[in-house]
């Protein structure tokens, strides 16, 4: 989302990372072979929500998000529910490509954007 000032959202971001760990949100990260992070993806194993899922830009294209997507789907095997931003077709295209439904609209409380809510049922 290169509209997205991250540096600016950088502190709300790490307090927001925080309180999903204290209620049981696990965070999932993938390295590269030189330790360097890719990415990472924040699902909580006992609501199946998956709140973040995101890959550096210089990894796309090469696994890494499925990967951390497979990696949601194992902790949270009967479902997972997600909120995607409309206008990211990038992301929408990756989830639909991976058993995700589209499932209704929202918009996001804190960006005001719309978005698209995902749900994939487990085996």
């Amino acid at each position: 989302m290169p509209a997205i000032d991250f540096e600016a959202r950088r502190d709300w971001f790490v307090d927001h990372l925080s309180g999903l760990q204290r209620v049981g949100t696990q965070i999932v990260c993938a390295f590269d072979a030189d330790g360097a992070m890719a990415g990472f993806v924040t699902v909580d194993p006992a609501s199946g929500y998956l709140d973040q899922l995101a890959v550096a830009p210089w990894y796309w294209g090469g696994g890494a998000a499925t990967q951390l997507l497979d990696e949601a789907k194992r902790r949270a095997p009967a479902a997972i529910a997600l909120e995607v931003n409309q206008d990211n077709p990038r992301a929408v295209a990756f989830y639909e490509k991976n058993g995700f439904a589209r499932a209704g609209e929202s918009v996001n409380p804190r960006s005001g954007l719309k978005t698209w809510r995902y749900y994939w049922r487990g085996p």
